[in-house]
Order: structure tokens, then sequence, then C-alpha cells
């Protein structure tokens, strides 16, 4: 009879906790990275909803990628400020979203529209699973107000201003273990093609680069600046 008590006990326990165990098991998380352009000295953090009613500050840096953030699933990410309104209600300012991939590992870039976040932020979420932002990827952003084309190795790419494209080359050259890749750009003025950069790029499976084109503020010349991101696993 003691037996058959325990045994009744335990099946009433698991049917009581297994809704909590399926709630748990349903929650997925993702492992967020942030950067941002244009250059900052010091970017200021921003807020991320992670959750109805709960934020987290995340790094905005423009020279690196930022730390890892592990949060939960959602279907979009929303970056911003939150306040406490006049009548003492909790609020918050949206400077800018995007909508989340399938993805476990996102990159979010994020562009800023003015000298301050509260200028408005755009995002762009990109896929970091071994299929997407991998190693020997290049991220290519025309941040200008020109066509811009580009030829990395043998793969050709054209691009509208503000538009971005993530590339695969092969590399063009190889020496010894090191691969190296020849990059040429252009703009184009009227139907003429005009070329304003030339390089070699070390290309590695184990390094992605982000590559921003961009007029310089001052001058309004135009200027690339990379991101290389070294992989570890």
């Amino acid at each position: 009879m003691k037996s058959f008590n325990l045994t009744l006990i335990l099946a009433i326990l698991t049917v009581a906790w297994a809704p909590h165990i399926s709630h748990a098991q349903e929650i997925e998380q993702v492992t967020l990275q942030f950067v941002s352009f244009p250059l900052a000295a010091k970017p200021e953090p921003v807020e991320l909803i992670v959750e109805p009613g709960k934020t987290i500050l995340v790094d905005l840096p423009t020279n690196s990628l930022s730390k890892e953030y592990k949060v939960n699933k959602n279907s979009n990410w929303i970056l911003g400020k939150s306040s406490i309104d006049a009548e003492g209600k909790p609020t918050f300012e949206t400077y800018g979203s995007t909508a989340s991939l399938a993805s476990k590992k996102q990159l979010v870039l994020v562009t800023r529209k003015g000298i301050n976040h509260s200028d408005g932020l755009t995002l762009i979420a990109l896929d970091c699973d071994s299929t997407g932002f991998k190693g020997g990827s290049y991220f290519i952003f025309n941040a200008t107000k020109l066509d811009i084309a580009a030829t990395l190795g043998e793969t050709k790419i054209a691009l509208k201003p503000r538009a971005h494209t993530l590339v695969n080359p092969k590399p063009s050259k190889t020496e010894g273990e090191r691969n190296y890749l020849y990059t040429y750009l252009y703009f184009r003025k009227g139907a003429e093609a005009i070329p304003f950069y030339t390089s070699t790029w070390r290309y590695s499976k184990k390094a992605r680069a982000m590559v921003f084109i961009y007029h310089e503020p001052i001058n309004e010349r135009l200027k690339t600046h990379t991101i290389r991101d070294y992989l570890t696993d």
C-alpha cells in the first residue's frame, strides 16, 4: 500500500511540474553582439529590450565587435531609452529596431542617423552561425551617396547608396600559409566607373571582416573603415 501511494504521489508531482519543465524548454537563448557606425571616440551604450518591461545596457563599439550578450529569443531587437514620464509611469523611447533571425548567434549592425542615438538608429541583424557571417566572409556596407562597385578576387559586387551585401570570396594569392585578396573599389560618375581604392587584404578562414565605405565628414572624400573579427572557435 505504501509503495502504491508513493507511486501515485510521484505521478501527481510529474503532472504538476510538466508545464513548468515544458515552459523552460521553450525559452530559447540567443547570443548577440553589436557594432556601430559611423566611428565615435566613446560611443555611448544603449538599452536593449530583453522582455516586456525589462532592458539591459549594451555597448556599441565602432572599432570592434561588442562582448557577447546571452538573451531570450525575441521576434524583434529594439534599442532605445527607458524613463519615467510626468505621471510617474515607465516609458520607453525607441531609437531603432529590426526583426530577429532564426540564428542562435546574431550580430546587430547599428548605424546612427545623427550625432546622438536619439536622432535615430538603423539596425541590421546578421546571421553568425556557421552558414552565415562566418570566417572568410566580408560584409560590405555602402554608407555613401554614390553607387559603389567592388572586385574582391574574382567576386564582383555593385551597391546602391545605403545598401549592403555579404560575400565569401576566394583568395587571389597564396604564399606559404598566408592568403591574400586583391581588392578594388570604384564609384560611378555618369556611365564611368572611377577607381578610388586599391589594396591587397589579408585573407583568412579564421577571420571575418566588415567594410564600411563612407564620405569623410570634412572634405567628403571617399574612405573605408574595416573591422576584422578573429574567430576563436
